[in-house]
């Protein structure tokens, strides 16, 4: 009987977790004039001018001894929510694009997610905002165990192209700092703006 509850009291917390969070207000994602409007709590902040399809499909990028694959699709009302101890909980929806990767250096395979239907988007992310002409986010480099800023352009070329920029800067190592000093760069993901072709 005591397990009986106890199963009961972890279902309901899990359904009460799970539970859709109210969208107090919308904004669009086009619009510049509302952009520091995304971010109040329970707004949703959506993509009302499709400025995701763009960018959506498999990015191959393939020189140099490396094959660096990038799956982008696009997610609707992804939920950014944060909890602090003794304080109401802020959250916020967006329109995001979501990203996948393969990196093979050197024949050797070193990760793959593309087919994985279990994804992280707030680790591997992209937002496009309209008044830019390009879309950006966070990436989590898996075998640095690095997490980076980047910006995704399409570029207006037949077939279609992007550039991939894995920036330098706001990085968070997820390693112990002495774990970067062996001489490696800081990513093993492509960096510096690559060019990538569309494959599917």
């Amino acid at each position: 009987m005591k397990n009986s509850i106890i199963i009961l009291l972890l279902t309901i917390c899990q359904n009460l977790d799970s539970q859709e969070l109210p969208v107090l207000s919308t904004t669009s994602l086009y619009n510049e004039e509302q952009q520091f409007d995304h971010i109040d709590s329970g707004n949703y902040a959506k993509d009302t001018h499709n400025e995701r399809d763009q960018y959506v499909g498999l990015w191959q990028y393939n020189q140099n001894g490396i094959l660096f694959i990038l799956k982008i699709e696009k997610m609707d009302k992804m939920i950014n929510k944060r909890e602090f101890p003794g304080f109401q909980a802020h959250y916020n929806y967006f329109d995001r694009l979501v990203l996948r990767y393969r990196l093979v250096k050197n024949n050797v395979l070193l990760f793959d997610n593309l087919n994985e239907s279990d994804i992280d988007p707030i680790a591997n992310y992209a937002t496009k905002l309209g008044f830019r002409n390009y879309a950006s986010g966070r990436i989590w480099d898996r075998t640095r165990n690095v997490r980076g800023s980047h910006t995704i352009t399409r570029l207006d070329t037949n077939p279609p192209k992007i550039i991939f920029n894995l920036g330098r800067s706001n990085n968070t190592l997820l390693n112990e700092h002495s774990f970067y000093n062996d001489g490696q760069p800081l990513y093993s993901i492509p960096a510096d703006g690559v060019e990538m072709i569309k494959i599917n």
